[in-house]
């Protein structure tokens, strides 16, 4: 029993687990021995000295010996699920970029049962980079009154365990202001984070390896992770009510932005602030001279319309569709601009940059159908199938048809059989809205002659013979060999996740295998565990099983991510509206 004395006291206190770690170096080969036991009983209470003195020991016994009782440390606990076991336990064994991936597959494990095991790896990752990386990913989940945060927060905490690495100690200030009832509460933890966030920055970042830069840009780095912990760190703030503490913090986001991303990051900054209640910040924003870029206009102009200045957002926006125009600036940047007015919810200023590259006889035949096709399913997310019907017959049978189209479509992973397919389902949805049930079942049908196993048009198919005998009788094969096709090329590409969500996507809205379509469609998370797109199919998938409560969880996951995307948001009200009316 004596033995276990500075055990306890070194739960209390800290000072005997570095004694202890300071005995690693022992010249006696019996002292080492008895403090690597003593350590090793501690666990993941001596988990923040082991780390320290494996990566900054001056003593080269001590650094080694406190790496290998590091590495020993379990990351897998008594309870994880078998997904998460699996995971955990082949994570030593992976490079950094595929250990940050299987990060993200944590996170979106359905049910959130990955999140506690993630915030275990901040407390037990020896690399302080991907000790930061998961702690930021936790961060991130995090927005004010969102209904599905408190489990998240409480797992957090019982990962992150003691530890008071700067990463630890910001989430802990993190869920603390969340839960806070007062604004006095609140500040503190607001003040808490900040200083977490500030002891991060004088923090060492851990083996070069570590830090290499990252092909994949879906994954994190370090200064990705500062900018999560600072959002995280300001929307405290907002709901701490100090605003001009929120915009101090918000100059800091912006230059960062500024200096360590260019202006694409600075535009995509100041149109999140617009998006989480503080488009003042735009004021922060140099915008006199012709400097400016057109992505810093756009974003401008949107949080001026936020504002309600609706005349300067109009001429802001003016002026970044002119600056477009000029003749070093690339159809390449025009095509981005339209892709982040769409993430901002700009419709309108969206589709006119697509339309100035449809339109624009010097545009490439490459940039053409690109353009076409992405315009065309932003019309269709819209529920402007009539637009979308008109744009692609443009741009398949229209007088100005450019050679070398079809081409130029099968590049960009399309084909034409496939695009006039889509034509025709666009045109068939834009009945449905006319309630012209004849004319859809025409040009459904108009669509799967195009295309006999487009996905979406056999879906149509399916719902409209309803409770018909012979017209499911005579869909049921064609949607079996869509499914035939789609697992033949799975087992000639293993790894395509478009496939397995494919395949969810078709059985979860028609019929078949649902636990097979559940499956597959977990398995293109996994592949891709931050597509909005993906995160829908699954959780149709869930809401197909008579899981209602995982759909909406999983949906408003991804309405979070994207928070403009229209067929999202509607699916969750879909999901929501079911589940109020079950008894």
């Amino acid at each position: 029993m004596a033995m276990m004395t500075p055990l306890r006291a070194a739960v209390e206190t800290g000072r005997d687990v570095v004694a202890l770690i300071s005995q690693l170096g022992d010249e006696r080969p019996a002292v080492r021995e008895l403090a690597s036991e003593q350590l090793t009983e501690l666990g993941s209470l001596a988990a923040d000295e082991l780390i320290r003195a494996a990566e900054s020991s001056a003593d080269l016994e001590v650094a080694l010996r406190a790496r290998w009782l590091v590495d020993r440390l379990p990351l897998v606990a008594d309870g994880d699920p078998p997904r998460v076991v699996a995971i955990l336990e082949r994570l030593p064994r992976l490079g950094v970029a595929e250990r940050l991936r299987q990060m993200q597959v944590l996170l979106r494990l359905d049910g959130d049962i990955g999140v506690e095991p993630l915030a275990r790896m901040v407390l037990l990752e020896r690399s302080t980079f991907a000790a930061t990386v998961a702690a930021a990913l936790l961060a991130r989940e995090w927005v004010p009154d969102d209904r599905f945060w408190p489990p998240v927060a409480e797992a957090i905490i019982t990962g992150i365990g003691p530890s008071r690495r700067p990463a630890a100690a910001l989430l802990r200030s993190l869920v603390r202001g969340s839960k806070a009832a007062s604004a006095d509460e609140k500040r503190i933890a607001a003040d808490e984070a900040a200083a977490a966030l500030a002891a991060l920055a004088t923090t060492e970042p851990g083996p070069a390896a570590d830090r290499a830069l990252l092909d994949d840009e879906s994954l994190l780095d370090e200064t990705a992770a500062v900018r999560i912990f600072r959002r995280a760190l300001l929307m405290l703030r907002m709901t701490a009510g100090q605003k001009d503490e929120a915009l101090a913090e918000a100059r800091r986001l912006l230059a960062a932005a500024r200096e360590h991303d260019g202006d694409a990051m600075l535009a995509i900054e100041l149109a999140w602030l617009t998006e989480h209640g503080l488009p003042e910040a735009v004021d922060l924003v140099p915008l006199d001279g012709d400097g400016v870029s057109p992505l810093v206009a756009y974003a401008a102009a949107v949080a001026r319309r936020r504002t309600g200045d609706d005349l300067a957002a109009a001429e802001l926006a003016a002026r970044a569709s002119a600056a477009l125009d000029a003749a070093d600036v690339s159809a390449a940047a025009r095509l981005q601009a339209a892709q982040l007015l769409a993430r901002w919810g700009a419709v309108e200023w969206c589709l006119a940059e697509h339309a100035t590259l449809i339109d624009d006889a010097e545009s490439s035949v490459g940039m053409l159908a690109t353009a076409g096709v992405t315009c065309a399913e932003y019309l269709h997310e819209q529920g402007r199938d009539e637009e979308a019907t008109a744009l692609l017959g443009k741009l398949l049978d229209g007088p100005g048809r450019r050679a070398g189209i079809e081409q130029a479509i099968s590049q960009i992973g399309n084909d034409a059989a496939n695009l006039r397919a889509r034509m025709h389902y666009f045109a068939a949805c834009a009945a449905a809205q006319r309630g012209d049930t004849a004319a859809e079942r025409r040009l459904v049908d108009e669509a799967l002659a195009a295309q006999d196993q487009e996905v979406d048009s056999l879906i149509a198919l399916y719902r409209l013979a309803g409770q018909d005998p012979e017209r499911l009788a005579a869909v049921r094969p064609r949607i079996q060999r869509a499914v035939t096709r789609i697992e033949e090329t799975l087992v000639t590409v293993p790894e395509d996740a478009a496939s397995y969500n494919e395949y969810a996507w078709l059985v979860s809205n028609t019929e078949g295998d649902f636990g097979q379509a559940t499956a597959f469609a977990r398995k293109a998370v996994e592949l891709s565990p931050e597509s909005p797109s993906l995160l829908d199919t699954l959780a149709h998938c869930l809401a197909a099983e008579g899981d209602l409560d995982g759909a909406i969880r999983t949906q408003s996951v991804a309405v979070r991510l994207e928070p403009h995307n229209r067929m999202l948001r509607l699916n969750l009200e879909r999901f929501e509206d079911r589940r109020r009316k079950q008894p």
